[in-house]
């Protein structure tokens, strides 16, 4: 992956505002040279909201993290309890201390289909390999593809050096 090229302000400003030969004063109109002002101070503003979305970055993974335990421990917990519940047929616990219910319920759900088995199966229907991956083509040349633009704040963390 190429980088773009970094220019510091000044050079923003020289290569992409005409120069007059005589002297060396930028011309801007009033709205360029307001845009020119703002700039600092966006950017100023979106680094800092950089930084404090890293830092609530890290504090997301850590709860993830306790979730994932948590779910773990759940899960043990719900097999070993439908166990139970399936072994003496069981449909429904009440819960006297927290006025609510478990209830055992059982649903099935067809499971999603990778592309090489829908060209498998689309092979299978329609009697021929070819009108097979010639759909799927048609199907993938008709889907949407979105463009995103984005920026992305990388900070300079020191060099430690060992001398």
């Amino acid at each position: 992956m190429t980088r773009p090229k970094l220019y510091t302000l000044y050079k923003y400003r020289m290569s992409h505002h005409s120069v007059s030969s005589t002297d060396t004063e930028i011309k801007m109109t009033n709205e360029e040279h307001q845009e020119f002002q703002n700039l600092p101070t966006l950017l100023t503003q979106w680094k800092r909201i950089q930084e404090e979305k890293k830092k609530l970055l890290d504090t997301k993974r850590v709860i993830l993290e306790q979730i994932s335990e948590h779910n773990k421990r759940s899960s043990v917990m719900e097999t070993m309890i439908m166990g139970t519940m399936k072994k003496h047929s069981i449909g429904a616990l009440d819960l006297k201390s927290s006025n609510a219910r478990v209830l055992y319920k059982k649903s099935t759900r067809k499971t999603a289909i990778a592309k090489k088995e829908l060209a498998k199966l689309m092979a299978e229907h329609l009697k021929s390999e070819t009108a097979a991956k010639e759909l799927q083509a048609f199907i993938d040349s008709k889907r949407t593809t979105t463009v995103k633009e984005s920026l992305i704040y990388e900070k300079n963390e020191p060099v430690d050096t060992v001398v």
